[in-house]
């Protein structure tokens, strides 16, 4: 996908757009505490993203390192990989280099994939969305107990 023109531009306003929209949403839900974490691992994410035109950088040396894309050579430095949203780069021309994807994990059912700390923190309040969920089903909830002095219509 071209990063620059009119689809670039388009490209960059429609991931500014939902990025806004996902951290709204998580915030909306934020009586749940692991939404917070959603948020920020959103925020951690939209800072490299946002200085490499809407395409999270990943190093070249890493994606070499780590053999989960053996298809993707040193002729994609530059470009966007196939059907993802990283943009191939050498990691001098990295910004945000730490918050970018970099860490190798293989992940049973799934397999070998690089994520970036955003990732993490992301995944991590989406477990805690989960276990306070499953919490909640599972703890019966307290009945609301009325004040003494306050008259039925109040409550």
């Amino acid at each position: 996908m071209d990063t620059t023109g009119s689809e670039g531009g388009l490209r960059r306003t429609f991931f500014f757009v939902t990025t806004i929209v996902l951290v709204g949403v998580a915030l909306h839900f934020r009586r749940l505490w692991g939404a917070w974490l959603i948020a920020a691992g959103i925020v951690l994410n939209l800072l490299p993203m946002a200085a490499h035109s809407g395409s999270m950088p990943i190093d070249i040396a890493i994606i070499e390192q780590s053999d989960a894309f053996p298809e993707i050579t040193r002729d994609y430095v530059g470009k966007q990989t196939p059907n993802g949203k990283d943009v191939v780069l050498e990691r001098s021309d990295i910004r945000f280099f730490v918050l970018s994807d970099r860490y190798t994990l293989e992940v049973p059912l799934y397999g070998t994939n690089i994520y970036s700390l955003g990732d993490f923190v992301l995944f991590a309040g989406v477990g805690l969305v989960v276990a306070q969920a499953v919490g909640s089903l599972l703890v019966p909830s307290r009945p609301k107990v009325q004040h003494p002095d306050a008259s039925p219509e109040t409550n």
